[in-house]
């Protein structure tokens, strides 16, 4: 039976402050502990201070938790007090741009064991292959075009997912803190009043911000793909 991995790289990790990317380490480790909570079978590791594994026993289950981590990630906020004083602007920007780069994929799994972090398998090295194909960190330039993929042995259904990524990437680009914010709750499963309270804003406001991120649209691919049978 197939399962899910997700690789993920953080984008320009290395132009954060010692402090402010402990911060982001200890959100991102509390979320992956709050994954085994809200998706049976599901957790996940932290390695090398930017990089990011999750084992995802559903498939289904698996675009959700990843858009969860992308938005978790360009929700953060960096300011003067995150960032060094011989930061290279560009990197930065690439940071607060793309935020982390994602690559989900579905195989079958030959060591899948908690207890001794350990993942062995076809999905585990497809997704780490993607994400290590995407690398700049020992780059003097940096070209980044996508950041979220799809590896599977089905070669049409990944071509048309990785095409559907390809759009959300494009909200992704162009989305504030704010709206990443926002759509974070609303992957999470809250009403926009939920979200108000949550965020201390009005539910007008809340609106806004899904709207203009462009949630409507993601929420139909969502539908589409937890109805995949992988």
């Amino acid at each position: 039976m197939n399962k899910a991995t997700i690789s993920a790289d953080i984008v320009s990790s290395t132009e954060l402050k010692t402090s402010a990317l402990n911060q982001l380490q200890s959100e991102i480790k509390a979320f992956v502990k709050q994954l085994g909570n809200e998706y049976k079978g599901t957790w996940g590791r932290l390695s090398k201070g930017d990089s990011v594994e999750i084992y995802i026993d559903n498939p289904q289950d698996s675009l959700r938790i990843a858009l969860l981590l992308k938005t978790l990630i360009k929700k953060f906020k960096v300011d003067a007090e995150s960032v060094g004083q011989d930061s290279d602007k560009k990197r930065l920007g690439m940071f607060k741009t793309y935020g982390v780069r994602i690559a989900i994929a579905v195989g079958e799994m030959r060591v899948v064991n908690k207890r001794t972090n350990m993942l062995d398998g076809e999905a585990i090295y497809a997704s780490g292959r993607a994400i290590e194909h995407q690398r700049t960190s020992n780059k003097s330039k940096i070209v980044i075009k996508n950041t979220l993929f799809f590896e599977s042995s089905d070669a049409k259904l990944s071509q048309q997912i990785n095409a559907y990524l390809g759009f959300l990437d494009v909200l992704f680009k162009r989305a504030t803190g704010r709206q990443c914010e926002v759509i974070y709750y609303r992957l999470l499963g809250n009403n926009e009043n939920e979200i108000s309270e949550k965020l201390g804003i009005k539910q007008s406001a809340v609106n806004q911000h899904s709207t203009l991120f462009g949630w409507n649209a993601v929420e139909q691919l969502l539908k589409y793909f937890e109805q995949i049978n992988f």
